[in-house]
């Protein structure tokens, strides 16, 4: 099994790249998001690979680093999603954002990606919600603080009550029906809920009081 590639970037085409290694030419397929940060050709480059055989086809795939490559096979345990799919997903979000889907159960953020429809995005978000929490990112990239607070999140709603889930569940709605995505909003009310207790004591939890504190942290992103 061949896990990562090192050497010289030889070209590139619209989602395929060519790695000399040992004056050897390795075609991988890439995601828009590698092709869009490459360096010129003829520059260095690594890359972590997925190699799959499928019948009279050897096929090789790269990714920066080891989170994506992690996830596009976990991608593929999801009935419906193959490489192809799988790619097209990583094209069309990062990690970060992926990851922010699928714990707030974003189907339309998941069905940006070309040739993924509503139902393959919904299964995405549920068969994948506990798979992706328990998956040790952390450590796997220095950049990834974005991982760290949506795997945060995930633990959040797993401790937080069934009244606390359903006034959050209210307030996503209440907020989504005002334009604003249910990802984007659901980062901020995890954030609401984790600091709640401790900055407003005197007020109970309910969609009511929770209402105009995120708008008012929803507007401060937008500025």
């Amino acid at each position: 099994m061949i896990a990562s590639l090192s050497g010289t970037l030889k070209s590139i085409s619209k989602s395929e790249i060519v790695l000399e290694v040992n004056n050897v030419g390795y075609l991988l397929n890439v995601s828009s998001k590698v092709i869009s940060t490459l360096g010129d050709v003829g520059s260095k480059l690594s890359m972590f690979t997925d190699l799959q055989v499928k019948d009279d086809k050897i096929i090789m795939y790269g990714f920066f680093n080891q989170i994506d490559q992690t996830i596009f096979r976990l991608l593929q345990s999801v009935q419906g999603v193959g490489p192809k799919a799988a790619l097209s997903i990583l094209s069309a979000l990062t990690v970060e954002e992926l990851i922010l889907a699928i714990s707030s159960g974003d189907k339309a953020m998941i069905s940006r990606a070309e040739g993924v429809g509503s139902k393959v995005a919904g299964r995405i978000a549920t068969e994948l919600l506990e798979k992706v929490s328990n998956l040790n990112l952390i450590n796997t990239d220095k950049n990834i603080d974005f991982v760290k607070s949506s795997q945060e999140n995930l633990n959040l709603v797993n401790e937080t009550n069934h009244i606390d889930n359903q006034v959050i569940e209210d307030a996503i709605s209440a907020l989504v029906n005002l334009g604003y995505s249910r990802s984007e909003v659901f980062s901020i009310l995890m954030k609401i809920k984790k600091e709640f207790s401790l900055k407003h004591e005197t007020k109970e939890f309910t969609v009511g009081n929770i209402i105009p504190l995120a708008l008012n942290a929803l507007t401060q992103v937008t500025k």
